[in-house]
């Protein structure tokens, strides 16, 4: 492709006007052409501390076979720049930081030559470097062939140039686990550090993975390096002493980092040898202007040999002095050894940025997790919080795994008939070596929630068993410990991993995912909100789904279709959704949400469902928690205020609850309440709720929720008054509960409270006192029951509905009480 960039530059320097002229084309080895190229600079001002540029320069500019898709190399035939960032070998210059990114094969030579103006106006005016952007580090010319170092601690403070008052160089020691070629540095630990722990037997030969420990010296210095390190250690002894570290403490560093490996067993010869290294720290690196941070190179000497290993000194916080035997020996060897540069990964937090920056996973970085369930759903999630930087991760499962589940799960044939949690905890704990992921083999139901004040510990909890009972355990559970319990995140796939959901609940929210499922539901039963019909009708099928997919022979349990890309795409959406959840302070405490990838609805995304706290509270038997839902709440309190405004202060009001009763869980919900039917009777002293329209009322709310709420008692309130059953409100429970009546249990609801109790319920939203029982059936047949006997004191009553004048009290025998089936 050189006939095309020689036309472009051919193109280009004709309609220049002499500002580009092509002095010559040199044809190379490996098929490189080298064109010569003038010029014209005279528009770049020379200013501050930057390179001077001449009126007109000289370039060469190096085309490969691969142009356009490589970009070209471009070098000056001078070393007037060099040691300028970004000038390698003196006078190779850099123009692309990230030629992936900033390279456009489009633009051809034309593209070349801005970029190349580009960086002529920003080096003569100082600007390379720019605040708030890493610095050039200088130039070692590593290889993998002479090993690779992964640098982990932070330098910081521990760096000469953080302390104004400091010596301008400092000497520490690495401490390293050596694997084949690669090494690790774990941990800087100073002079005095190292003999300390060498004398206290703390320096291992071997790490818990049987990895190589070794010492190697860190020498920091505070002024910034030419642009190339040397490649002879004479050489590079030579740089170093004008900086301030003499020849004398330079090998006198690396003899003490041989005494050291000696004392603690390392092994010195041979092929497992650990080499004799040093890293090298500059201030080469900024995140803010002011604030250089190390850059750090490792290289390491072949060539010391075994003679000054023997002549080892003993070691001693002080640095001995070298005698004249070792300066011999070291004479020798500076004069031919050569610098190996190693390859230098940084994983050091000061300098480095984490790839997932800005992603909702970073929530949990540092977190504590535990997760349910090893399989579809649940090994993919547990993948990520290795990834994203948990600290703490366990497992549980109590499953294997079995040949057909290679299909979409992370693992392997050799991983047949073992448990799920121990090789998928086994295969994560590989991911990172500073993470030793935990697991269980045993019944969720039985063991772990046996137990629950162990799972307060966790930052989050995740359900990914897909297990109702789980769920519902869980439910249970939790229901006492709402406030400690950690976030939990429960996930469900649809019947072909297409649709998901991921519910939400946060520290202290009311209910989990078993109660949020059921809200799910029922909101989206009749009339869906944006994009969740297709999810609603995979998840809660009307009616239920007969066809069951059963993978194997036998009494295997039935499960979805999908395929590993659909399973692995949609937990990996409901999980990163979750997270976002969990991570905004500013979320309602339960939300749910949906993800749909089937082809018909791309790019719809579901809303997000929330809800918020509901009132809980203990029912009187103690056997039942009531949760009644922030809507029927409102509604009881519209209710109390419309009737304060036009039937009095002191008149009670009541109506229907209706909601669920959830017998696994012990829990009764109410989701929505209404008001007295039409031929109620209200009074200061009484409520009594007739049964014009009750049924109707009853019927369209099970039909709007797919038979899910239903009827499940009476509410009515105590006006400035206790809230406390009366006689009449016990009579009349009993009635409703009688073998011929509604059910064999339902709810009473009393709400009151003297004074402002009240006042503040109906003028600020404060809840009110409140009574609830759950009431069973008697055994006697209500028509033998004893009758409500309205107060004689009481003269007149207000109807039920929106008809409120004053009527005279009738006589109870005149109106047998017949509330009907509700």
């Amino acid at each position: 492709m050189t006939k095309l960039a020689r036309r472009q530059l051919t193109e280009l320097a004709e309609v220049s006007g002499g500002a580009i002229q092509l002095l010559s084309a040199h044809n190379g080895e490996s098929g490189n052409t080298t064109f010569l190229v003038s010029l014209d600079t005279s528009g770049i001002d020379n200013t501050g501390s930057g390179i001077r540029v001449r009126s007109r320069e000289r370039f060469e500019i190096v085309i490969g076979p691969q142009f356009p898709y490589v970009h070209p190399s471009v070098s000056v035939m001078h070393r007037r720049w060099a040691g300028t960032p970004h000038v390698q070998w003196g006078r190779v210059l850099c123009l692309y930081a990230a030629p992936s990114v900033e390279w456009n094969p489009a633009d051809g030579m034309r593209g070349l030559l801005e970029r190349l103006n580009l960086w002529l106006q920003r080096a003569a005016a100082g600007e390379l470097d720019p605040a708030g952007q890493p610095l050039h580090p200088p130039v070692a010319y590593s290889s993998y062939q002479n090993g690779w170092v992964i640098v982990r601690p932070d330098v910081g403070a521990l760096a000469p140039w953080a302390d104004p008052e400091a010596a301008k160089v400092r000497l520490l020691y690495a401490w390293c686990a050596k694997q084949g070629n690669r090494i690790d540095v774990l941990e800087w630990l100073t002079p005095r550090q190292v003999y300390d722990r060498a004398v206290a037997d703390e320096l291992p030969s071997l790490d818990e993975h049987g990895r190589v420990m070794f010492a190697a010296p860190l020498v920091l210095i505070s002024d910034t390096l030419d642009m190339e390190y040397p490649s002879t250690a004479k050489e590079l002894a030579s740089a170093l002493s004008d900086y301030g570290y003499s020849y004398d403490e330079l090998l006198k560093a690396f003899v003490n980092a041989r005494a050291i490996n000696k004392v603690i067993g390392t092994t010195l010869d041979g092929d497992e040898a650990v080499p004799a290294m040093m890293l090298l720290g500059t201030p080469a690196r900024r995140v803010d202007p002011g604030h250089p941070l190390a850059h750090i190179t490792a290289w390491h000497l072949d060539d010391l040999g075994t003679r000054i290993t023997n002549l080892l000194q003993e070691i001693s916080p002080e640095n001995p002095d070298l005698t004249t035997e070792v300066r011999k020996i070291a004479d020798d060897w500076l004069g031919f050894a050569e610098v190996h540069w190693m390859v230098v990964f940084e994983s050091r937090p000061e300098v480095t940025r984490r790839r997932d920056t800005g992603s909702p996973t970073r929530w949990l970085f540092g977190k504590k997790v535990l997760i349910l369930g090893c399989g579809a759903l649940g090994a993919p999630i547990a993948e990520h919080c290795v990834r994203a930087g948990v600290a703490q991760l366990h497992l549980i499962d109590r499953g294997a795994v079995t040949p057909g589940i290679l299909v979409r799960q992370p693992y392997e044939d050799g991983d047949i008939g073992y448990g799920k949690a121990e090789r998928l905890a086994r295969r994560l704990s590989r991911v990172r070596r500073d993470l030793a992921v935990t697991f269980s083999i045993e019944n969720i139901l039985t063991r772990t929630l046996a137990d629950p004040v162990n799972l307060l510990g966790y930052d989050l909890i995740v359900d990914a068993s897909a297990d109702i009972g789980v769920r519902t355990g869980i439910e249970k559970t939790r229901a006492t410990l709402r406030d400690r319990w950690p976030t939990t995140i429960s996930a469900l796939f649809g019947h072909t991993a297409q649709r998901g959901v991921a519910a939400v609940a946060a520290r202290g929210a009311t209910g989990s995912g078993h109660d949020l499922l059921r809200r799910l539901a029922i909101d989206t039963a009749t009339n869906p909100p944006p994009g969740w019909a297709s999810i609603a009708g995979d998840l809660f099928p009307n009616p239920p789904r007969t066809e069951r997919f059963f993978p194997e022979p036998g009494c295997s349990a039935p499960t979805f279709t999908g395929s590993a890309a659909d399973v692995s795409a949609l937990s990996s959406m409901l999980f990163s959704a979750a997270i976002a959840a969990a991570a905004d302070p500013d979320a309602m405490p339960m939300t749910v949400l949906g993800c749909d990838l089937t082809p018909e609805v791309a790019g719809v995304r579901p809303v997000p469902l929330t809800w918020n706290n509901d009132l809980s509270l203990i029912d009187q038997t103690g056997e039942y928690e009531v949760r009644i839902s922030s809507r029927a709440f409102a509604e009881m309190r519209t209710e109390a205020r419309r009737g304060h405004r036009v039937r009095g202060a002191h008149v009670e009001t009541g109506g229907m609850l209706f909601g669920s009763i959830d017998e696994a869980t012990q829990i009764v919900y109410i989701d929505h309440v209404a008001g007295p039917s039409p031929d109620s009777r209200l009074s200061p002293l009484y409520f009594d709720h007739g049964i014009e329209g009750t049924q109707e009322a009853v019927t369209k709310v099970r039909a709007s929720t797919a038979e899910r709420v239903g009827f499940v008692g009476m509410w009515h309130t105590h006006p400035y008054g206790r809230a406390f059953p009366s006689h009449t409100d016990e009579t009349g429970m009993a009635d409703i509960v009688a073998p011929d009546g509604t059910g064999r249990r339902a709810l009473m609801l009393i709400l009151g409270g003297r004074g402002r109790t009240w006042s503040n319920w109906l003028e600020a939203g404060v809840p009110p006192d409140t009574y609830a029982r759950m009431v069973d059936r008697v055994t006697v047949n209500r028509h033998d029951a004893a009758t409500a006997e309205h107060p004689t004191t009481v003269d007149a009553w207000f109807a039920g509905g929106y008809a409120y004048p004053l009527r005279r009290m009738p006589d109870p025998a005149e109106r047998p009480l017949d509330r009907g089936d509700l």
